[in-house]
């Protein structure tokens, strides 16, 4: 499915002008960095806070970072697209890129998990007490995921294809 993608994209003129303008892969890759930097700063602070560690920290405040967390992911959302138009044939044959997708995807719906059953429940927990099992359970899936997609974005270029 993603290489009969990438095959029809290959010649689109979003690919020629990606591949065609030199300074743009750099450029992308200074926003991709950034918005990483947003998106897994700010969960760090949230899913650790969640997990019940920085227990110093209220929860309440911990939630005005996740503005700051969706533009990061916009930004790594909207470079990663480009990203994969200017070499859609390596991309969709990398093993790390396709693990990478898989993970994007559980730290997805591991946030929608948490918007729909997590955040209600802590809404009406006492602060005093140890966050729930399952907050704990969201807070260490987040991580872990998007910890595999940081490693995973790096070796990209030298894991090779699957």
């Amino acid at each position: 499915m993603l290489i009969n993608f990438a095959e029809s994209i290959v010649d689109s003129s979003l690919t020629q002008w990606v591949q065609g303008t030199y300074w743009l892969w750099p450029v992308m890759e200074i926003i991709h960095f950034i918005g990483l930097t947003l998106l897994f700063g700010g969960l760090i602070t949230v899913d650790l806070r969640m997990a019940g560690f920085l227990r110093s920290i209220d929860p309440a405040s911990t939630h005005k970072l996740l503005p700051i967390v969706v533009f990061g992911f916009g930004l790594n959302l909207l470079t990663g697209i480009l990203f994969f138009y200017g070499d859609p044939l390596r991309y969709a044959v990398n093993i790390g890129f396709q693990i990478k997708l898989v993970l994007v995807i559980i730290a997805g719906l591991n946030a929608a998990l948490y918007h729909w059953k997590v955040d209600p429940l802590l809404r009406t927990t006492d602060r005093s007490l140890p966050p729930p099992a399952v907050a704990k359970f969201v807070a260490f899936i987040s991580l872990g995921a998007w910890t595999g997609v940081l490693v995973l974005g790096r070796l990209i270029p030298y894991v090779g294809t699957g």
